[in-house]
C-alpha cells in the first residue's frame, strides 16, 4: 500500500493551455523541480521532486473537460516512492484507491493546493479602467453582456418608429410613395428591432411585435370597431390591399400576416446582430 496524500478537484472556467504554466509556476515557487512530463492536447502528467532532495514528491494530472474546464488530480508521496524511469508515473498504477496516511505528504499537499485550486484564472479589471462610469447604470449604454435590456430597448424604439409612421408622421410627398412606406414599415423598423435581438428567434419576436401591434390598432380603426381617426389618407397601400382581400372580420388577420413577413426580416437581422454583438462575449483569461 502506497503512503502519501491525494486530492481531486475540477476547475470550471480554467483553460488547459493557460493552466499548465500556472501549475509549473506553483511547483517552482513551492521548491519543486519538474523532472518528467507527458503532455498532449487533452491531458498532461507532471512529476516533480523537491530541490533539496528531502521530502515528498508530487505528481499532477490535468485533464481537459468539454466544452471548457479541467479535472485535476494531485498525488503527494515520499520522493523515493516515485518511479525512477522516464515516462512512468505512480498515479497510472491506481494508487488512488487506497493510501496509507503520511503526515509529511499531507502537509505538502495542503501547501500547494491553494495555488492549484484557483478557479479565477482571469485577471481582475482595475475599476478605473471600466468602460462605463460607475455612477451610471450599464443598461443606458446598451449592455452587451446578456442582451435582454438591449433587446427590449431596440424593440421599443422600432415599435415607436412604426407607430409614428402609421399615425403621427406629418403630411408630405413621401406618404404617397407606396414602396417607401412599405419599406419603412416592413423592412427598416423590424430590421432595427431584430438586430438588437442578436439571435434569429429573438429577432423574429422583436420584429413581429414591432409591426403587429401598431398595425392591429390601424386595422381596428379601419374596420370601424374602435379608435376612430387613427387611419389616415392616404393610407398604407399594402394594408389596404390586405383588408380588401380579407373582407369583414377576416381583416383582423392582416396584422398577423404582416407581422410574420416582418419577422423574417427580423430573424435575418438577428443573425447578423449576433455576429456583430455576440450574446456570450468571449472572456479573456490570462495566467496569473
Amino acid at each position: 500500500m502506497a503512503r502519501g496524500a491525494s486530492s481531486h478537484f475540477s476547475l470550471k472556467r480554467a483553460e488547459y493551455d493557460r493552466y499548465y504554466p500556472t501549475v509549473l509556476g506553483v511547483l517552482q515557487n513551492s521548491g519543486f523541480l519538474v523532472l518528467d512530463a507527458d503532455r498532449d492536447e487533452n491531458r498532461a502528467l507532471l512529476q516533480a521532486l523537491p530541490r533539496s532532495g528531502v521530502g515528498p514528491g508530487v505528481e499532477i494530472e490535468i485533464r481537459r473537460r468539454r466544452p471548457k474546464g479541467l479535472d485535476v488530480h494531485v498525488l503527494v508521496v515520499p520522493h523515493e516512492d516515485l518511479p525512477q524511469d522516464k515516462g512512468r508515473f505512480l498515479m497510472q498504477q491506481g494508487v488512488f484507491g487506497a493510501m496509507q496516511r503520511d503526515a509529511a505528504s499531507e502537509r505538502t499537499l495542503a501547501d500547494i493546493l491553494p495555488g492549484l485550486r484557483r478557479d479565477d484564472m482571469e485577471r481582475p479589471v482595475d475599476p478605473q479602467f471600466r468602460r462605463t462610469p460607475t455612477n451610471i447604470p450599464e443598461w443606458i449604454f446598451f449592455s452587451l453582456k446578456t442582451g435582454t435590456v438591449t433587446w427590449f430597448l431596440g424593440t421599443v424604439i422600432g415599435l415607436t418608429g412604426a407607430a409614428y409612421l402609421l399615425f403621427w408622421a406629418p403630411e408630405g410627398p413621401y406618404r404617397r410613395n407606396d414602396p417607401l412606406m412599405v419599406g419603412l414599415l416592413l423592412v427598416l423598423a423590424p430590421w432595427w428591432s431584430g438586430i438588437w435581438g442578436r439571435s434569429a428567434l429573438r429577432g423574429l419576436a422583436a420584429a413581429f411585435v414591432t409591426v403587429w401591434l401598431p398595425v392591429t390598432f390601424y386595422v381596428v380603426s379601419a374596420l370601424g370597431w374602435a379608435f376612430p381617426g387613427l387611419t389616415r389618407s392616404p393610407g398604407i397601400s399594402l394594408i389596404e390591399v390586405l383588408l380588401g382581400s380579407l373582407p369583414g372580420s377576416a381583416g383582423i388577420a392582416a396584422p398577423a400576416i404582416l407581422g410574420v413577413l416582418s419577422g423574417i426580416v427580423g430573424a435575418i437581422a438577428g443573425v447578423i446582430g449576433g455576429r456583430i454583438f455576440p450574446l456570450r462575449m468571449k472572456q479573456s483569461a490570462e495566467s496569473i
